[in-house]
């Protein structure tokens, strides 16, 4: 019964994490498909944006299973909606500062 709450906050915790490491520690290399030689953007902004749109993604995923039990199932819809539009606009986002350097 308590499983998915248990398992959601734990894996909501090392995504948090995860993002600490990007953005606080600039470790970029945690992001997938990032090579230093080739990005030419600010890699400052690249560690600040990815750290935050990771963190928030940790915490939605903590929220997940409460919102799901109390809320409704349209909670679980809604998550993977702005998880998605968020992943396409932190995307478009950076491919165009980086075409501006």
């Amino acid at each position: 019964m308590y499983t998915p709450f248990i398992l959601c906050i734990c894996l909501g915790l090392l995504i948090v994490y995860t993002g600490y490491l990007i953005w606080v520690k600039k470790k970029l290399n945690l992001i997938a498909g990032y090579q230093e030689d080739v990005f030419k953007g600010n890699k400052e902004k690249l560690a600040k944006i990815f750290g935050l749109y990771t963190i928030v993604v940790g915490i939605m995923t903590m929220i997940l299973p409460f919102a799901l039990e109390y809320v409704g199932l349209y909670t679980g819809t809604v998550f993977g909606i702005v998880i998605g539009v968020g992943a396409v606009a932190l995307s478009v986002y950076v491919m165009g500062n980086q075409m501006r350097s």
